[in-house]
């Protein structure tokens, strides 16, 4: 009797080999569609030194692209802006005794109101105005503290090297410990987000006794939100302040003197603009205007993306926080860039680090622009130089010679054309590659300006990037 095999025929539901290829071809779809978007994808660099105005440029881009700000972000300005006002009129009182500068509201027999002012202002602790929810949470406070901290200040002069510092060593990597060692150099980009972990595990309410003339340990707010009655309880409070910071600063000529000297040390750069403004700044329920947020400065940590679209270009923008201890960070970002902005505070020839106050903030940009420009990473990368913040430069080389800062100088006093000639020279000499470096001069608070560069620049990076993908 004959036997029969019985065969089971599978259906391609049930084949296992062919579920799996259906499975990699739809990851392998999946990921060219990504890379022809990604090719397709105009992506920019916003590079430059702390402080230089990077992230002012992106919220004009905002501005121009994304329809502005949130309502939770004017929220979050007007606390920091309200915050760094209070700190900003102490600094100018504790810089004015350091540097021998007599002030008015020192006198209380002669000056008995701006005395009582002073006192006010001293026993103001600005974190108790600043809602960490709103704010930007711990991490922010954190930032803050150290910010101001002057037990953190001689920590970084302890620290200091006195040298500009390269974003990568001479292989084109990015700086490291090792590297800086080979070169003498004992501290480095990285080193510098060490200490920064290391102190923030300090305890913060010690550390936040420096804010505070009296030491007093009860400034750090514990609370996450305010409750009503203590926002009831404040608005005579707030508003004492802002009279206590209008009356120095319209009165007390040793506050003006200081401030004019305030190159000298670490100043909030739109401190003038907070004072003019601080009544309206003294409301608890203030929300700031577009004007105050281009004005306002939160320290940028890590790298954001910003994406919007001009016509059937999807642009990306990445910024990039520009102090030391944020460039080891930056290499995460170098691939498929179209083009990298690198922006430059004019103003800030004559001041020096945050992080380091013994090297002059213009001869860092210098030596980081260098590095970026002849990097491998940015080989064919097109590089968009801002000179930023020329309306703040044009008004201090009227009486801040820039040869004092920079003795090669030869333009006449006082000629801010030819300063801004002189340091487009320099910068454009570092350049020993033949891709183009195209300048453009700018004062990123302002809206009008902004708004026609920005264009300008756009315009020409679409153009740029279909040469370059061979379209025209």
């Amino acid at each position: 009797m004959g036997c029969t095999v019985s065969t089971q025929v599978l259906d391609d539901e049930s084949d296992p080999f062919l579920q799996n290829k259906r499975a990699n071809d739809a990851i392998e779809q999946s990921l060219q569609l990504e890379k022809q978007r990604d090719k397709n994808e105009i992506k920019l660099l916003l590079l430059g030194a702390g402080e230089s105005g990077k992230s002012t440029v992106l919220k004009q881009l905002k501005l121009l692209h994304q329809g502005g700000f949130s309502h939770q972000e004017r929220l979050q300005y007007a606390q920091v802006i309200w915050a760094d006002a209070i700190q900003s009129m102490k600094i100018l009182i504790i810089q004015a005794r350091k540097l021998g500068i007599q002030l008015d509201c020192d006198d209380p027999v002669n000056n008995k109101d701006l005395f009582a002012c002073k006192r006010i202002l001293l026993k103001a602790k600005a974190l108790d105005y600043i809602n960490a929810s709103i704010a930007g949470g711990s991490e922010f406070l954190n930032d803050y503290v150290l910010k101001y901290s002057e037990r953190h200040e001689t920590k970084r002069r302890v620290q200091s090297t006195g040298r500009a510092k390269a974003a990568f060593d001479e292989d084109g990597n990015i700086a490291n410990k090792r590297s800086a060692v080979a070169s003498g150099d004992d501290t480095v980009a990285g080193s510098d987000e060490d200490n920064k972990n290391s102190t923030s595990r300090l305890n913060l309410q010690d550390i936040c006794k420096d804010l505070n003339q009296e030491g007093d340990e009860r400034m750090f707010v514990k609370k996450t939100t305010r409750e009503s009655q203590v926002q009831n309880k404040g608005n005579l409070i707030h508003e004492d302040i802002a009279k206590a910071i209008k009356q120095l600063w319209s009165n007390d000529k040793g506050i003006k003197q200081c401030f004019a000297r305030s190159n000298e040390f670490q100043l909030e750069g739109s401190a003038a603009y907070y004072f003019d403004n601080i009544e309206k700044f003294a409301s608890p329920n203030y929300v700031c205007t577009d004007e105050d947020i281009l004005k306002g400065r939160i320290k940028t940590t890590g790298i954001t993306e910003t994406e919007f679209n001009i016509g059937s270009s999807k642009f990306k923008v990445l910024d990039a926080g520009g102090q030391r201890s944020e460039r080891k960070k930056w290499i995460h970002c170098f691939e498929g860039i179209t083009a990298v902005l690198f922006v430059l505070a004019m103003s800030e020839y004559d001041q020096m680090l945050f992080e380091d106050e013994r090297v002059n903030r213009m001869h860092e940009s210098i030596m980081l622009f260098d590095t970026l420009l002849n990097s491998k990473w940015f080989k064919d990368t097109p590089f968009i130089l801002f000179l930023n913040k020329i309306d703040l430069f044009e008004e201090k080389v009227k009486s801040m010679p820039i040869r004092k800062y920079f003795p090669d100088y030869q333009g006449r006093v006082g000629d801010a054309e030819a300063g801004l000639k002189y340091f487009e020279k320099i910068f454009l000499s570092l350049n020993k590659t033949n891709k183009p470096i195209y300048v453009k001069r700018t004062c990123a608070t302002d809206t009008q300006t902004m708004k026609f560069v920005l264009s300008a620049v756009t315009d020409l990076i679409i153009q740029q990037n279909l040469k370059k993908s061979g379209i025209i």
